[in-house]
């Protein structure tokens, strides 16, 4: 499986996660905001990755200033929100995959992304006492 398979695999899983976790009509910005923080990330490389978390982050910290100054609605805030932890998710298992290879991570791995990672692309059993 190449990493743009598998990132694609990330984000369809992922919306296909969103869709089933925010069902509720006052949940449309959530769901809104992970859907295209998934959709942001597709066809992505490592470069264009960082590039969109580095973003990404900026404009939620920028949200969270705003919607605390009454600038910005709490739904626009959860739609920003909610697109950044999707980005964030997305280059989190993309980081387990490339410390797997031997390579940089974009963020540190979490297990939990490590475990989502080796059901998309296996694993297989190298180690030998």
């Amino acid at each position: 499986m190449t990493l743009e398979e598998a990132l694609t695999t990330i984000i369809n899983n992922g919306i296909a996660g969103a869709k089933a976790d925010y069902t509720r009509p006052d949940q449309k910005s959530k769901l809104e905001g992970s859907i295209e923080g998934f959709e942001a990330c597709r066809g992505k490389d490592v470069a264009g990755m960082i590039e969109l978390l580095t973003e990404t982050r900026r404009k939620a910290q920028e949200a969270f200033r705003r919607v605390h100054e009454n600038e910005i609605s709490d739904d626009e805030y959860w739609k920003i929100r909610c697109f950044e932890s999707e980005v964030e998710w997305t280059a989190n298992c993309l980081s387990a995959i490339l410390v797997n290879e031997g390579h940089d991570p974009i963020v540190p791995p979490t297990a939990r992304a490590a475990i989502n990672v080796a059901r998309i692309i296996g694993v297989k059993d190298e180690f030998q006492p």
